[in-house]
């Protein structure tokens, strides 16, 4: 039952890199013919509610669990923004080589600080780490949290409009082109996660204990999702507004994110031991390595080739990316293994 618990989320997010890459392979590599192709806008949908909001909400939902103290989330949350710097340097190696010597005419710095989800992702460890550092009412500041930064959204984007010198500002909220998951509303989804995770006997309780209301619940999402689907599909297809979104999206988003998760929860019930939950939830456990290493070779490529080739190469650069990216992510992880085994084995013999 203990491997059952953990599979889920870790599964959610193994999804959601492998959903990341195909989203990046076709926003970067993919004419406009094809990205407006059924299949290109299926890839940019299935790249959008089931991807960075499941890895925002999951990784809400491990830092409310994990055992480290304030400080050491706090540290965590800074170390991963840093990470986001030096990733964007990396990923746009080639275009800024480019800009700085052959006068491509971009403005590197709004490759630089390009406000991606791993800028996201460690300010969001910050705030968490703030809410863990509560004695009580975690659960409630969490959720009026939540509410606050989705029915703000709006609002701060309209307000929030400034030069294209200033990097700052774009981290909290507005719509420009070079920020793509800022606070308002991005920090909504890890929020939730947070509060999610502190609600997880209740909510696991409900299901077990109100099987009736369950259904009722699930079956009213459902409907919902569809009545409103044209709305969160055209949003999600639409990158700018995907970006951008606010509360009406974000509803809509986390209900499907919801019924998502409940089919996953069946499938990884069902087929706990197959290589292949096995594999999605290894990516999950190694995802930032995972996320960095494709960021890093389609970022670089797509300099080259950026929005040139047709919805027929698709399946073979997702291929070979993805096969490319487990292969360096296994190394990677095989080495960290290999080195952390040889100082524990030199701290015994000391």
């Amino acid at each position: 039952m203990e491997i059952k618990r953990i599979l889920l989320p870790d599964m959610l997010k193994g999804l959601a890199a492998v959903l990341m890459v195909q989203v990046h392979i076709t926003e970067l590599f993919i004419d406009n013919t094809g990205r407006e192709s059924l299949w290109g806008k299926a890839s940019l949908f299935l790249g959008g509610p089931f991807a960075a909001m499941v890895f925002m909400i999951v990784m809400g939902y491990f830092v409310a669990r994990n055992k480290k103290t304030p400080k050491e989330n706090l540290f965590r949350g800074i170390k991963i923004f840093a990470l986001g710097l030096l990733l964007n340097i990396g990923l746009n190696f080639h275009l800024l080589w480019k800009i700085l010597f052959d006068d491509w005419p971009y403005n590197p710095w709004h490759y630089v600080f390009g406000v991606d989800i791993l800028y996201l992702a460690g300010i969001s460890i910050v705030v968490l780490s703030a809410l863990k550092r509560l004695k009580k009412g975690q659960e409630w500041a969490s959720i009026g949290l939540f509410f606050l930064i989705i029915g703000f959204s709006g609002f701060m984007n309209s307000k929030i409009v400034v030069s294209e010198t200033n990097y700052v500002l774009p981290f909290l909220a507005g719509n420009f082109s070079w920020s793509y998951f800022p606070v308002f509303p991005w920090l909504a989804y890890p929020v939730l996660g947070f509060f999610l995770s502190l609600q997880i006997e209740r909510i696991k309780s409900f299901f077990l204990d109100q099987k009736i209301y369950s259904f009722i619940l699930v079956a009213i999402t459902a409907v919902l999702v569809l009545l409103f689907g044209e709305m969160g599909i055209n949003t999600s297809i639409n990158l700018p507004d995907y970006y951008h979104h606010t509360h009406g999206f974000a509803f809509w988003a986390i209900g499907l994110v919801f019924l998502w998760a409940i089919l996953l929860f069946f499938v990884s019930t069902w087929f706990a031991e197959t290589k292949l939950i096995l594999f999605l939830c290894w990516i999950g456990k190694n995802i930032t390595v995972f996320y960095v290493v494709q960021w890093l070779i389609i970022g670089n490529i797509s300099t080259v080739i950026y929005q040139t080739k047709s919805m027929d190469n698709f399946v073979y650069y997702f291929f070979g990316i993805f096969a490319a990216t487990v292969m360096f992510t296994f190394l990677y992880e095989k080495a960290k293994s290999k080195l952390t085994s040889n100082k524990r084995t030199s701290i015994q013999n000391a």
